[in-house]
């Protein structure tokens, strides 16, 4: 006679075995948006910026998950990451196992923005009464976009100096998340094609002993040449 297991003992090697199959899934999870944000914000190479986070949860997210708004002196990031379809396409540009570091190059992408501009009002100022009449004056359009175009470029570049600084070893694995991102024409359209620095920093790299955001710019001068 064929003998069979109890079910009881059936259903404890089923739940035993789920949970065997589930744990290396938990352990490549990321941490949430907010807490990489709010982690950013406390390192030193970032304490002197004006930074504070605001986290949309009252309704879904639309546009960028994150996103830099300068007011009143101050840096504004944006979060909107709740049941947006884009926060989720933008992690998953990085291998599951970097996928920490790879949110934090995205937000010290965004602190970029705030050190370029804070304090420089007649720029922004500048730039914003462009982007007024770009809509019907084709040379201002292009001005705006050429401007727009390096800030995304400084901002990508920056990050990735962040990531040779902090995580030298993994430089390469987020230099191509970048590169995938970038080069997805439905992500990275306009500005956001930042390919062109993207290859210098592969080619070149950074000047060794700049403070990151220095050795972004020094990188962008260099192309510049």
């Amino acid at each position: 006679m064929r003998q069979t297991l109890p079910s009881s003992l059936l259903l404890r090697l089923f739940l035993l075995l789920a949970v065997l199959l589930a744990a290396p899934v938990q352990a490549q999870t990321a941490p949430s948006w907010e807490q990489v944000a709010t982690e950013m914000v406390q390192r030193p190479e970032f304490a002197a910026l004006p930074l504070q986070i605001q986290v949309q949860r009252e309704r879904p997210g639309r546009g960028s998950p994150a996103e830099m708004q300068l007011q009143s002196g101050q840096c504004i990031l944006h979060l909107r990451t709740r049941d947006n379809p884009l926060a989720d396409i933008l992690l998953t540009q990085a291998a599951p196992e970097d996928r920490t570091l790879w949110l934090q190059a995205v937000i010290a992408h965004e602190f970029a923005h705030c050190w370029r501009w804070q304090g420089d009002d007649p720029a922004m100022q500048q730039l914003v009464a462009l982007m007024g009449t770009a809509g019907t004056d084709a040379r201002a359009a292009r001005q705006v976009q050429r401007q727009l175009g390096r800030e995304e470029s400084f901002a990508d570049v920056a990050a990735l100096a962040w990531v040779a600084q902090a995580a030298p070893q993994r430089l390469g694995a987020i230099l191509t998340a970048f590169q995938r991102l970038r080069g997805n024409t439905r992500l990275s359209t306009g500005p956001h094609d930042t390919r062109a620095a993207l290859d210098r920093v592969q080619r070149e790299g950074f000047t060794a002993h700049l403070p990151l955001f220095l050795a972004a710019e020094a990188l962008l001068d260099g192309a510049a040449e």
